[in-house]
């Protein structure tokens, strides 16, 4: 799963990294390295001729959805997202791209403590996760957007710490997972993949787990010497 991340860097920089992507929208958002549910964070949609980037809070709700004590995924399974009624419209028609630099995941160790980790792209390379999205207006009468992150079966890399990964997407996915006009489960699912390119990993301090914190210690590693903190 994805539980936490991190997306400090400045908005032009992702779209430098997604090719120059043509995005309308204003979506300021100051630097987040602990970015939690609920949380606004950047989304990249399709907009009426082209694409947008708007800031959307962090746990889906369908457009459907009318109970305010409606639970908010923050993730959904690539496996069986096009079929679930939570996220089946969203899957044909309503994919989104998330930006981030990083995520965090939490290993867990022995006596229940868990550790902690940084994931991040090689050079701090822009990591474009594959979401979910969806505008809702019947759970407080105003247009709430939210979204999810689509996630996968770990990669060798990252399955010592974790059984799942986000959904990372190269600049093809990218493209391919905005389009409009692939509507096809099968092509689309394609894309849903453990990500085969390198990923860093580090421990990090328990700093990160309180919401709270924000700052760049959360992305800190430990020194090797340095036990679990």
């Amino acid at each position: 799963m994805c539980g936490r991340f991190d997306r400090h860097r400045e908005l032009a920089h992702f779209i430098t990294a997604m090719g120059g992507v043509d995005c309308s929208g204003d979506a300021a958002l100051p630097s987040n390295y602990n970015v939690a549910p609920s949380q606004s964070a950047w989304v990249v949609h399709g907009a009426s001729g082209g694409t947008a980037v708007s800031a959307m809070s962090w746990g889906f709700v369908p457009e459907w959805a009318s109970e305010t004590r409606f639970t908010r995924p923050i993730n959904a399974r690539s496996e069986t997202a096009h079929e679930k009624p939570m996220f089946r419209t969203a899957f044909s028609k309503q994919r989104c791209l998330v930006l981030c630099d990083g995520y965090y995941e939490w290993q867990r160790l022995p006596k229940g403590h868990k550790q902690p980790h940084y994931f991040c792209l090689p050079l701090f390379a822009p990591m474009i996760l594959a979401g979910l999205y969806s505008s809702n207006e019947r759970l407080t009468g105003n247009v709430l957007e939210t979204f999810c992150v689509l996630t996968v079966s770990a990669s060798s890399a990252v399955n010592r710490v974790h059984h799942r990964m986000p959904v990372i997407l190269d600049q093809g996915g990218q493209s391919a997972w905005l389009d409009p006009a692939r509507r096809e489960e099968v092509a689309l699912r394609s894309w849903l993949r453990p990500w085969e390119g390198e990923i860093e990993v580090s421990p990090v301090s328990t700093f990160v787990n309180s919401p709270v914190n924000n700052s760049a210690q959360c992305i800190q590693p430990l020194q090797a010497d340095s036990a679990p903190v």
